[in-house]
């Protein structure tokens, strides 16, 4: 098994648990994290299914709290856009988990914000702590919902709940997520990873054929609008950047106060 920067892997027989691991950072998406994920998920399609559930989770107080914002195009007075390039398994956190032929059982602990949101989403299928705070921050920074936010919330939530909460950027805490279907349980955070892996080990013990079939049957009607929203997504993202909005909403942040938008 290859070794990893910015991820945990624990394989015990047929299940592991995959661990963020950029705590000092709350797990934000930089460094290695995002490829080393995309890597280990890439090498459970090779069809031996050693592995037959996944669990994945977050070190520290965080799942994952999005985008590393020191990472934004504009926070040293760039005014360029983000460079695009087509999402897709091989380079995509949320089409990979989609394409693992592996269920990917989500254990959300903490903050799941921004990019994070979307990333929760992707798993196949999760369960939350107690202090579990769900956001779509992003309309804060200037830009727009992203890693697949947009769609995959929609398709769980419905439109007019979707479109509030990446709106609103309000926080969605477990209670609320339980209610909207977000998360099949809510668990006390040191029940909560325990819990998924119980979970994973019913998984795993059932056909692996059938399940990356159940999968591939499930999403089969939503994989090619997923990808076309996606890419979408990532342009318009890449063009905000660029705005003056997406420049205000990155220098507040550092700056420690509220953005003050204009609409250019």
């Amino acid at each position: 098994m290859a070794e990893y920067s910015d991820i945990l892997v624990e394989e015990d027989g047929p299940v592991a648990l995959v661990t963020f691991n950029r705590p000092d950072k709350l797990n934000s998406m930089g460094g290695s994290m995002m490829d080393d994920l995309i890597h280990y998920l890439g090498t459970l399609n090779s069809g031996e299914y050693r592995i037959r559930a996944v669990v994945l989770t977050g070190s520290g107080r965080a799942f994952c709290a999005g985008g590393d914002v020191t990472a934004f195009p504009n926070v040293n007075e760039e005014r360029r856009a983000a460079v695009w390039r087509r999402p897709h398994p091989q380079t995509d956190p949320v089409l990979a988990m989609r394409d693992c032929d592996v269920p990917v059982i989500g254990a959300i602990n903490g903050y799941a914000v921004g990019g994070g949101f979307g990333l929760a989403l992707a798993t196949d299928f999760r369960i939350c702590s107690e202090d579990v705070v769900f956001q779509a921050a992003q309309i804060k920074r200037g830009i727009t919902a992203d890693v697949g936010l947009p769609f995959l919330l929609q398709d769980q939530v419905g439109t007019q709940r979707a479109l509030e909460i990446i709106a609103t950027a309000r926080r969605v805490h477990a209670a609320e997520a339980l209610s909207l279907g977000l998360v099949l349980e809510v668990l006390p955070p040191d029940k909560l990873v325990e819990r998924a892996l119980e979970i994973a080990g019913q998984v795993a013990q059932n056909a692996p054929l059938g399940i990356a079939a159940a999968k591939r049957l499930v999403y089969m009607a939503q994989q090619d609008e997923l990808s076309r929203v996606h890419e979408l997504n990532v342009m318009f993202v890449g063009k905000l950047f660029g705005t003056d909005d997406g420049h205000e909403g990155a220098r507040s942040f550092f700056e420690r106060r509220e953005p003050k938008f204009s609409g250019h």
